[in-house]
């Protein structure tokens, strides 16, 4: 995916498969641990540190 373009609260991307116009509800960033895409980057989260979830939570 790739961020277009921002007017207000309106973000418009490139790169997904979607249709035109189709609300997004939820954006996240990309976490090759869950997702494993190999011409993509992980951006902002690049070096964090991850804590697995405490057992029990799902």
């Amino acid at each position: 995916m790739k961020l277009l373009g921002r007017e207000k609260n309106v973000l418009s991307v490139g790169g997904i498969d979607v249709l035109n116009k189709t609300p997004l509800l939820d954006i996240k960033p990309y976490i090759p641990k869950f997702d494993i895409i190999d011409s993509a980057s992980q951006g902002w989260t690049a070096g964090k540190n991850w804590r697995p979830k405490p057992s029990g939570r799902e």
